[in-house]
């Protein structure tokens, strides 16, 4: 019973998506524009920390807003880590819904759906949901998701997790706002709920912009170097995101 236990805490370990922090994980938000296409880019690369090991990811996807409501995109994503290489990691297919009309409410909510197919069979395929908020203050803006996710046929006895975005930031001008990203997650390798010290958190300052290219073309950026605040977080992380809209 021991040495089975003490194999499936090691396959989740190991298991490249269990419990460990994305360093190009980025933020959701819920705004959807109708009949545009867009080609996103996303990086991120995590130290090592007392608990942790260097890693790195690299993402890219293809979307667009089908209606003024829902937005898609399939992407795949590709994660490099010391002792194991560069790998395919896993393709996604990712939606936001918004339920309302921006502005219509107190807060603009939407929904995500984002469906995983992880590379290695053992993990199962996998769901994040959640609600997506964002609410405007003159030039300020402040988002939160609360993301849930948990994985399907896995044969690692993954558990359920929650986890959180958090943004907080400053409309200078188009091509240049700053603030505030944090990103969580509340569980570990074996529980859904862990305590503190097993837990993932990150924050730390974003600089965010947009530009416009003539033909109704803008290319946006977002990044971001966030601080680890428990055992389990990267010391450090440093994160970018790249849009092409068209």
């Amino acid at each position: 019973m021991c040495h089975a236990a003490f194999l499936a805490l090691s396959l989740a370990l190991a298991a490249p998506g269990a419990s460990a922090a994305d360093p190009g994980e980025y933020l959701y938000t819920p705004s959807v524009v109708e009949g545009e296409h867009e080609i996103d880019w996303h990086f991120g690369v995590g130290s090592a920390g007392v608990r942790t090991h260097h890693r790195d990811s690299v993402g890219i996807g293809i979307g667009t807003g089908v209606t003024q409501n829902w937005f898609t995109e399939v992407a795949a994503e590709y994660r490099r880590d010391p002792r194991t290489g560069t790998t395919l990691n896993a393709y996604e297919w990712e939606n936001i819904v918004l339920l309302a009309e921006p502005g219509e409410w107190l807060v603009d909510v939407g929904m995500l759906l984002n469906v995983e197919q992880p590379h290695r069979a053992a993990e199962g395929p996998s769901i994040r949901l959640g609600p997506l908020l964002q609410k405007e203050f003159g030039r300020f803006q402040a988002n939160f998701n609360l993301i849930y996710s948990r994985h399907y046929r896995s044969t690692e006895m993954l558990p359920a997790h929650l986890s959180y975005q958090g943004q907080f930031k400053y409309r200078y001008s188009r091509p240049f706002e700053f603030g505030i990203q944090a990103f969580g997650n509340v569980g570990s390798v074996t529980q859904s709920w862990a305590p503190y010290s097993e837990q993932v958190h990150r924050f730390g300052p974003a600089v965010l912009g947009r530009f416009v290219v003539p033909g109704e073309q803008s290319l946006s950026y977002n990044a971001a170097f966030l601080v680890g605040s428990t055992a389990r977080s990267p010391d450090r992380t440093f994160r970018v995101q790249l849009e092409y809209e068209f």
